[in-house]
């Protein structure tokens, strides 16, 4: 892996926007969402998968993702807010890292 590699969690939840939203709103923000992670992947974030947690944790779901650069992590989430998927659909919260030398760890 790249020094430089750039991980990103994210544990969300749908809203209340979620649950009231039509079928057809539903529909076509689902394949705006499935076009950003498509970009996303072609520009070289890897996805690890979308793993349930909501038996260990508040949150509904989780996913870890790795990205060659800060820059290309906060483009994609910038898209993500335009489509409402973070923070109108989803509650989410983030955690965004920097890959360190096991030498470094303590």
């Amino acid at each position: 892996m790249e020094k430089n590699t750039i991980g990103f969690v994210a544990f969300w939840k749908a809203s209340d926007s979620w649950f009231s939203e039509t079928e057809e709103n539903k529909n076509k923000f689902i394949a705006s969402l499935d076009s950003i992670f498509d970009e996303a992947r072609e520009k070289g974030i890897i996805m690890h998968g979308i793993h349930d947690c909501s038996w260990s944790s508040q949150w509904r779901y989780f996913t870890y993702w790795t990205s060659p650069s800060v820059e290309l992590l906060e483009d994609i989430c910038r898209k993500l807010v335009e489509i409402g998927d973070i923070n109108h659909y989803n509650i989410q919260h983030h955690y965004v890292g920097r890959l360190v030398d096991t030498d470094l760890l303590q």
